[in-house]
């Protein structure tokens, strides 16, 4: 029998070895789910031996130590430069002919590989292990994502065999469609994600590391500082995958004729490749003609990219559907005469809103031409309005859900109602002050009345409307919600069908309905048993999931985390004010308004009381505060932090508040009984002064921390 040390050792080593054969080498040995078994076996002996984690551990990878970050500015070793790009094949010609000349060269030796459409990254490794990583930012210096970055299990911790003292891979980091897709359909809908490109950006400036999405993928294609360099980037390239880096697809080619032959190739693959790609990057493949040619101050001049103009199609609108999804957002997709487009037949587009139907002046049956956004959604892009059909009428939107028939409420760009409320603050404000002067009131000019193009969103208000019904369950059940293993979406839409799923407690009473279920087409006895047995062990997933998994309006997964751990049970959440959820450090007032309005609904109420009636637990572990905190001053004190602190970050601060029994929140209120200022503090100190709630200074909060 091993002991913890050793197979603590063996597990690290078999779980990097299966890393590297899924995202290296693209040739898994094991499931998914035997490599989450590894991987739950060694968090489990590490909780027991806490002395014995080591930071380049893969349980480390999910970065809750680094939680609540802020992102430090550090310079690049060398710029990370932009690449000139065309279009056109003469002007890729023309850079290659400049090139050859001032090399006196006639056949370069080039190297190809795809643009993929992700987001640029530096990764320094010293002695092998990655020290750090710092995205693009201007060029000259970028933000320390590393703790994010340990996150993507494409990207190892660790070099696998020798390797240089120093190593700056640089490279690209991107969303799969696949992820791209899987994470869209468990969010709600005025959460979608816009695009694989802008998701990857965004999920990499996550202040706590444990939201960065999984399944996120990395292609080296580059280098910054080396202690020991190779003789061309092939040959760097073919290193970096010996120590166990994802290297992007390349080809070395010698004169320009072979390279456009393979920019020709290359186009028909991408649609089949699973991830965005908007063109092929073009190097001098020797470092040696790379400094010699140098750089200009934006780009290198060994380099260019030659890009793919976006593949467009012309159809004809036949008809707009607003379909009704499980917030009650309706969302009109347009159904089109089938035209093929960049791989695929498409017959669907998302119009998005009303808004942006009014601004691209849509009208019934029009021509209309398409193309796919990042190569995987298709968009309307414009209509031919020179092609419209006589007395063809403006699309009309639905009043009344086309579902349940309830009135609809519509929701405006935020901007503009802010920009009509202000101007009405500032009228009643220059009203009162003529009284007070005794003169006429000095005209505002109003800006302009909220129209249909400031349209962003339309929602059917019933919660028991039965589109947003069968929605719901679907989405409740998914993995990133209460991940009930073999009950997806067809079972979903199959039991809701045949009267076994009408709410959210049908579905943890279905073992009653064994019998039915084995009557039911697809459900042999070894899928019932795997059903009743994923949704028995739902039961026990607690407030986070059974939050993330009711999609209430503006809740994902992240504010789901936040309010079960701030509240610890369902019953203080129901009994919080909107006042005290907008209290709530990252919850803001929309989504205070919204998580209140659900929980103070009928429908709202109903759900809970059904989960817990079926024995679906509805409370959530809460760290406890460290030992200090009992005889902590800040111990059961809600605090709010404003201002700058010269010791302190505001992660920093929170994380040790919090440890020492306080609750931080964002927004000073009569419930707050301690703000801490720093320099520049604004609008909360002086409403913490008008409140008359007890303020501190830097020297105070110092002086009443725990030393050493």
């Amino acid at each position: 029998m091993p002991t913890a040390a050793q197979r603590i050792d063996q597990l690290r080593r078999e779980i990097e070895r299966h890393s590297q054969l899924y995202y290296v080498d693209a040739r898994p040995e094991i499931s998914d789910q035997a490599f989450d078994t590894l991987l739950k076996e060694l968090e489990a002996l590490e909780a027991k031996h806490p002395d014995l984690v080591t930071p380049d551990s893969p349980t480390q990878r999910v970065g809750s130590d680094a939680a609540g970050s802020t992102f430090e500015t550090v310079p690049h070793s060398a710029p990370m430069l932009s690449i000139d790009n065309t279009y056109d094949q003469t002007e890729l010609r023309a850079w290659y002919d400049r090139t050859s000349k001032a090399l006196g060269a006639d056949d370069l030796t080039l190297i190809l590989e795809p643009k993929i459409d992700g987001v640029a990254v530096a990764l320094r490794y010293e002695q092998g292990k990655l020290r750090r990583a710092l995205s693009r930012g201007d060029g000259r210096s970028g933000d320390d994502i590393t703790a994010n970055v340990r996150t993507i299990r494409a990207i190892p911790v660790q070099l696998r065999g020798p390797a240089p003292d120093v190593l700056e891979v640089r490279g690209e980091i991107y969303m799969p469609q696949a992820v791209f897709e899987r994470v869209n359909a468990s969010r709600s809908e005025e959460d979608q994600l816009a695009n694989p490109r802008n998701a990857t950006a965004g999920t990499l400036k996550q202040k706590d590391p444990r939201n960065v999405i999984r399944g996120l993928r990395f292609a080296a294609h580059g280098k910054g500082e080396l202690s020991d360099e190779p003789p061309s980037e092939s040959a760097f390239l073919n290193t970096l995958r010996g120590l166990g880096f994802p290297a992007a697809d390349f080809e070395v080619t010698a004169g320009f004729d072979d390279a456009w032959r393979f920019i020709t190739r290359f186009e028909s693959k991408r649609p089949k490749l699973g991830y965005a790609t908007d063109g092929v990057v073009l190097k001098l493949d020797g470092f040696d003609l790379q400094a010699q040619l140098g750089a200009t101050s934006k780009a290198p001049r060994w380099a260019i990219a030659y890009k793919y103009a976006a593949e467009q199609a012309q159809t004809r609108l036949k008809h707009v559907e607003w379909m009704v999804g499980k917030t009650g957002r309706l969302t009109p997709r347009a159904t089109l005469e089938p035209v093929f487009l960049a791989g695929t037949t498409v017959q669907h587009a998302n119009l998005h809103n009303l808004g942006e139907i009014r601004r691209k002046d849509i009208h019934e049956h029009d021509a209309v031409i398409i193309e796919k956004a990042g190569e995987i959604i298709p968009q309307v892009i414009r209509v031919l309005p020179e092609l419209r059909k006589p007395r063809a009428k403006p699309l009309a939107p639905p009043l009344k859900c086309p579902e349940c028939g309830e009135p609809i409420e519509i929701e405006y760009d935020a901007k503009r109602v802010n920009e009509i409320a202000q101007h009405a603050k500032r009228v009643e404000k220059e009203r009162a002050k003529a009284e007070k002067e005794g003169r006429p009131p000095q005209p505002i000019e109003a800006p302009n009345e909220l129209t249909e193009t400031d349209e962003t969103a339309r929602y059917c208000p019933n919660p028991e409307c039965p589109a947003q019904l069968r929605e719901r369950l679907i989405f409740f059940v998914g993995r990133d919600q209460m991940d009930i293993d073999g009950l997806g979406e067809k079972a979903v839409i199959q039991f809701h069908e045949t009267g076994l799923l009408n709410s959210f407690g049908d579905i943890f009473t279905l073992k009653d309905h064994r019998e039915t279920l084995l009557g039911l087409e697809r459900m042999a006895e070894k899928k019932v048993e795997n059903l009743l047995r994923g949704v028995e062990e739902a039961k026990s997933r607690g407030l986070t999931r059974v939050l993330a998994g009711l999609a209430v309006r503006h809740v994902g997964a992240a504010g789901a985390r936040v309010l079960a751990q701030h509240f610890g049970d369902i019953d203080k959440l129901m009994q919080a004010t909107a006042e005290d959820l907008a209290d709530i450090e990252d919850i803001g007032p929309v989504t205070a308004a919204s998580v209140h309005d659900f929980f103070q609904s009928h429908a709202g109420r109903h759900v809970v009381q059904e989960l817990r009636d079926v024995g679906v637990r509805l409370s959530e572990d809460i760290a406890a505060p460290s030992s200090a905190a009992a005889e902590s001053p800040f111990a059961g004190k809600t605090v709010v932090l404003t201002g700058t602190l010269d010791g302190f970050t505001r992660p920093q601060l929170t994380k040790q508040l919090q440890a020492l029994g306080a609750k931080v929140t964002g927004n000073v209120s009569k419930s707050t009984d301690l703000v801490i200022a720093g320099e520049s503090a604004g609008s909360k100190l002086e409403k913490a002064n008008k409140l008359g709630v007890e303020v501190w200074d830097e020297a105070t909060l110092m002086a009443n921390l725990p030393t050493g």
